[in-house]
Formats: structure tokens, sequence, C-alpha cells
């Protein structure tokens, strides 16, 4: 853009101008995510996405509107099969010392790969969501409820994304969209892997 001023120009006019071409500037610039007046729910308007956070501040609720601090440890899908928190003790009764008989998970390894991919995406962070990818691992193993290890594994994933992107970085909000295509892909296509641990060597990763 090519503006001539000449110094007769007027302060009012000068003013006019200069709020001209900051409203040209903002129009052609690319849109940016930015966190919403509450000091914490975020907004993606590359994606018109929106990211709410719960009550206490701390993440995000999940694509399909749950609070992951909401969902106690032992939970699962209704209907689903594959859902059962820790083993039955015989008696009815279902709690954490039941499930001894699952041997306890391989330590963590850096190095490893334990993100699998959906099938569908690859995603440039997996990186710096091994640990949260090895924890899911871990939770399905244990047999700690399958939504449970779900709605977890959003709220690790979200809050990597934070600690490595801050905002207003393009790359915050390209994690959270991989994050949501991930949340997705398990909390559709995860029961299948929704089973004990066999040995202390799992998860093993790659």
């Amino acid at each position: 853009m090519n503006v001539k001023l000449r110094m007769s120009v007027g302060l009012g006019s000068l003013a006019a101008l200069t709020a001209a071409l900051v409203a040209a500037l903002t129009v052609s610039a690319p849109a940016s995510a930015y966190i919403l007046s509450n000091g914490c729910d975020e907004y993606d308007p590359a994606r018109a996405a929106y990211y709410q956070c719960v009550p206490d501040r701390t993440t995000f609720y999940t694509p399909d509107g749950v609070n992951p601090n909401s969902v106690p440890e032992g939970t699962g899908y209704p209907g689903e099969t594959r859902q059962i928190a820790f083993l039955d003790d015989g008696g009815g009764s279902v709690n954490i010392s039941d499930n001894v008989m699952i041997p306890p998970p391989a330590p963590y390894r850096a190095g490893r790969d334990y993100c699998s991919n959906p099938w569908y995406a690859y995603s440039a962070y997996e990186g710096i969501w091994q640990y949260s990818c090895y924890l899911h691992d871990v939770c399905y193993g244990s047999q700690k409820g399958r939504k449970y290890c779900d709605v977890r594994f959003w709220h690790d994933t979200i809050a990597d994304c934070k600690s490595h992107h801050a905002l207003y970085d393009p790359r915050r909000y390209d994690c959270f969209s991989d994050a949501t295509a991930w949340y997705w892909a398990i909390r559709i296509a995860g029961a299948g892997h929704y089973v004990p641990r066999q040995s202390n060597l799992e998860p093993a990763g790659t």
C-alpha cells in the first residue's frame, strides 16, 4: 500500500487514516488464537474451536463435554463390555485391591515410542506426548476404567501442549487440535485395547 501524507493534514484526518490503516492490516493478518476474558478459556478462530475451562480452571472440558476432574477412577462407558474397572473379587464388589493379579507396569523409558498413531492421523506433537501415552497404556493395562483413562489422556496431552507452547504461539493450537483428534480416536476405537497387562514388560513401547 502506498500512502503519501502531506504536512498540512489535520490531526483528525491523520487519526482517521491511522485507524483505517490499522483496520486494513488487521483484516489482512491471519487469525490467531487467544485467551478469553475470563483468563482461562481459549478460542482458535482459525478452526472455530473453543476450549472451555472446567470450574477449577486446571484443564478444559473434553471435546464431548466431560470434566476430566469429575470422572473417578474405575469409570467405564455405559453399555460397553470392556469397561470393568478392576478384577471382580467374586463377591460383586469392585475395588482397587482386586487388581493385584495384574503385573506392575514396566517403567517409562525415554526414547521409546508409546504413542500409537490413530489410523487417520500423524501428529507432530506425539514427541511431547510420550509420557502421557505411556500413562494411558498403563491405565488401560491396570483396568482403571476406560472412560477414566481416556479423559486423563485428554487432560495430560492438553497440559503437554500448554507447557511446551505459550499463548499466541500457533503451535499451541495445532497441538490442541491434534489432541482433540487423538482423544476422539481412543474414545471411538480404544475398547479393543482395554485389556489387563499380561506381564511386567508392558507397556513396552517401540
